[in-house]
């Protein structure tokens, strides 16, 4: 049986070594990071301007700084995605306000209001925050694919795409060869479809594949599972930092170590044996066909991921390694009988 050895090798060694600093970064014209935003205002809801407000994120210690203007609002742009955040209020006179558990989604801009009480004696009030059910600063339809979501999640192919159908506006289908598997964003064609990574688009810039990716035809994937954070998906945004596409936006970002070791190991394989037969659909000439075999095939993959501290609270690295072999027979029927020559 003629077969079509197909190698892709995956090392997507991103020693990202993540240096926190003081300084506000720059803003970009793309959304990989979230903000924290909201007003800080006295029993009688009165807004408290000069309130310091600062927010740590747990797992790595990174720590952003706002103070409240004269509307008594702060905003605290790109931050880290994910969580959790614990979020403090202060201003000289009254009680310290804690907020926990605070997690920011991907491009979103999570609103976190404090009521500060009189300060009678020491003492620091904390309160354990709750996700909003509606979002009001949300620009236009969007969903959020958690971590959590991407590790729980069982995937065939691995795929970004495959994690992207949770949405409702998305549809998977293959093309008209069925070697390839696209997209469709709110009845879109998949070819206008855009693909970011940490902010870098990573569309096929020729036009080939129709999964509008690079190295599609190949059945290889634009980045691994277990090197991402998140996944949003975005649908005509009216976001000014998102734009260059007018079907469906499909934006990704990357983990970063912590000041805890962690990683991950894994395997998966399938061949013809986990398929089975293709069962035949008699007619009144054969009412009893044979059903169909499926021609040997293989598809591996493995790899490993690890992240942790360099310095703590200061600096981090996260490096993902991953190998995948496959090789499928080329032909017009499912055995293979009559391949192409």
């Amino acid at each position: 049986m003629m077969h079509l050895q197909q190698s892709r090798f995956v090392c997507a060694i991103a020693m990202a070594v993540v240096v926190v600093a003081a300084a506000r970064p720059a803003g970009a014209q793309t959304v990989t990071t979230g903000t924290l935003s909201g007003t800080v205002v006295d029993p009688q809801g009165a807004v408290l301007p000069g309130a310091t407000v600062s927010a740590v994120h747990e797992p790595t210690g990174t720590k952003y700084e706002a103070v409240t203007g004269a509307e008594g609002r702060f905003e605290m742009p790109n931050v880290r995605v994910g969580g959790p955040y614990a979020v403090t209020a202060a201003l000289s006179g009254f009680r310290n306000q804690t907020e926990s558990g605070v997690n920011v989604a991907l491009g979103e801009n999570r609103v976190v209001d404090f009521k500060l009480q009189l300060q009678a004696v020491s003492e620091t009030v904390t309160v354990t925050a709750d996700v909003p059910l509606i979002d009001p600063t949300r620009a236009g339809t969007a969903a959020n694919i958690s971590k959590e979501t991407i590790e729980n999640l069982p995937t065939i192919q691995r795929s970004i795409f495959d994690l992207a159908r949770t949405s409702p506006y998305v549809n998977s289908s293959p093309d008209a060869a069925n070697n390839d598997t696209f997209i469709s964003i709110a009845g879109r064609n998949g070819r206008y479809n855009n693909m970011q990574i940490d902010g870098a688009v990573n569309n096929d810039v020729f036009g080939i594949p129709s999964a509008g990716v690079p190295g599609a035809q190949t059945g290889s994937q634009p980045i691994s599972l277990d090197a991402i954070q998140e996944i949003q998906i975005v649908i005509a945004p009216y976001d000014v930092r998102q734009g260059g596409f007018s079907g469906g936006g499909v934006n990704a970002v990357t983990k970063s170590g912590t000041n805890t070791f962690s990683g991950t190991g894994y395997w998966y394989g399938r061949n013809q044996n986990l398929i089975g037969k293709i069962p035949a659909v008699a007619t009144p000439s054969n009412p009893n066909p044979a059903d169909s075999k499926i021609g040997a095939f293989k598809d591996q993959q493995g790899g490993f991921s690890l992240g942790g501290p360099i310095v703590a609270n200061t600096a981090f690295f996260f490096g993902n390694f991953e190998l995948a072999r496959k090789s499928s027979p080329v032909g017009f029927s499912a055995a293979g009988s009559s391949r192409q020559t």
